[in-house]
This record gives structure tokens, C-alpha cells and sequence, in this order.
């Protein structure tokens, strides 16, 4: 079993998973903006409380790691679960505008 130190993992989430779940979000089907929504709601806060206890351990291991990721520091895990809650809340309504417009037809 691979274990992954919490600044990676930070870096990962990051990088990776945060990108994937707007990417993810954008490309959804009108008809599939429900589940993937949900999906999305429900996991959210339960990630970024597991990024807090992340960048805590690596705090108190590598107190220099915040300077380098950016998930290392609660300010920063603060803004960007902020900001990607507004990324996908400004999909959602353009997806259900485009739906609106799609059933009026």
C-alpha cells in the first residue's frame, strides 16, 4: 500500500480533483445536472473538512509547506472551495437556463 504524505495530497486535490469536478460539471448533460449536482453537494464540504485536517498535519510536519501549495493553509482552503462553489453554482444556472430554453422549444 502506497501512503501519500498530506501536503501531496493537498497538491492533489488541488490540482486534480477540484479541476475534474468543474471540468465534469461543464461537460454534464442538461438531463444529468441533478446527479451530478448532488454528487457534488454532498461531497464538498466532507473534502474540504478532510483539506483542513490535511493541512494541519503537514503544518505541524512541514511548516514551510503552505508557501509552496496552497491548500496548506486554511485562508487559502477557505477561498478556493469558495471560489470553485461559485464556479459550478455559475454552471449549474447555465445549464438549467439551457434546459429551460431546450423544454420551451
Amino acid at each position: 500500500m502506497v501512503i501519500i504524505d498530506p501536503c501531496q495530497r493537498l497538491n492533489t486535490i488541488q490540482n486534480q480533483l477540484l479541476p475534474g469536478m468543474i471540468k465534469n460539471a461543464h461537460e454534464v448533460e442538461p438531463s444529468g445536472i441533478k446527479n451530478i449536482r448532488s454528487a457534488i453537494e454532498k461531497n464538498l464540504p466532507e473534502l474540504e473538512k478532510n483539506c483542513y485536517e490535511l493541512a494541519a498535519r503537514c503544518e505541524k510536519k512541514w511548516p514551510e509547506c503552505g508557501e509552496e501549495i496552497e491548500l496548506c493553509n486554511e485562508k487559502r482552503i477557505k477561498q478556493i472551495f469558495q471560489d470553485t462553489r461559485e464556479k459550478l453554482d455559475n454552471i449549474w444556472k447555465k445549464i438549467e437556463k439551457q434546459k429551460e430554453v431546450m423544454e420551451n422549444l
